[in-house]
């Protein structure tokens, strides 16, 4: 993504295929894998102004991880009485950014290498963890990583 953020940048033509057949993505394996390896996988600083990571990481916790906390809150309130268009709306689009991102689980499934997993089934809860990962990310844009998946290397900046 780095590189396609500074390509674009330059004015240079970007575009993305489906690369399920070129290539699978190995599942971190556990839960400490994943907190510690998640943030650099999905990092916003890389070739991002200050104003445009904090924008994403905006828009990403806007789509991704308030859903989570709103949903049960809205369907709560609905199924208590407090009904009104706008408590509508509001739980209509929490519940579509929910579906939406089920939904992207089984489109990246085939890119994904279950077949090594330990723990096949986590794949499919991964939606769950959004909240989690949108900490998570949020905790990498505001450091300077030197690690990832067992490789040091140095700041450059």
């Amino acid at each position: 993504m780095t590189l396609a953020r500074q390509a674009a940048a330059s004015g240079a033509r970007v575009g993305f295929l489906d690369g399920a057949n070129l290539l699978t993505v190995r599942m971190y394996e556990g839960a400490q894998e994943t907190w510690r390896e998640w943030g650099r996988s999905l990092d916003l600083k890389d070739a991002a102004s200050p104003a445009q990571k904090w924008g994403d990481l905006w828009f990403l916790a806007a789509v991704q991880g308030v859903p989570w906390l709103l949903t049960p809150l809205l369907a709560a309130a609905w199924g208590l009485g407090l009904r009104s268009p706008v408590l509508a709306m509001t739980l209509g689009l929490n519940l579509s950014l929910i579906l939406i991102r089920v939904a992207l689980t089984f489109a990246i499934a085939p890119s994904y290498d279950l077949t090594q997993a330990r723990q096949k089934w986590a794949f499919w809860l991964s939606p769950l963890a959004d909240l989690l990962a949108v900490y998570r990310i949020y905790l990498s844009s505001i450091q300077i990583p030197t690690q990832w998946r067992g490789r040091r290397y140095h700041n450059l900046n």
